[in-house]
């Protein structure tokens, strides 16, 4: 069976996208993501914005530790984000 586009358009990538094209593979693909949001989405019409201020208080010494839990030797790698 064969499959053929024309084009492929992308509107938008977010974390954890992946746009994969011909022969490939992605074997244990895995991710991990941390968004802090101040203001969050404005839906509708006419919606109009004075004067704000956000403010995010995230105190976290280590800001989303990411693991890698697929290491061969059973030992798990640390990492982490700065805040």
């Amino acid at each position: 069976m064969t499959i053929c586009f024309d084009s492929i358009n992308v509107n938008s990538i977010h974390a954890g996208s992946g746009i994969f094209v011909g022969v490939n593979a992605q074997n244990y693909w895995k991710t991990q993501s941390k968004e802090n949001y101040a203001l969050g989405t404005v839906v509708g019409h006419y919606n109009i914005i004075h004067h704000n201020v956000n403010v995010i208080y995230d105190d976290d010494v280590v800001d989303a530790p990411f693991i890698n839990t697929s290491s061969s030797s059973g030992s798990s790698n640390h990492s982490s984000t700065p805040s």
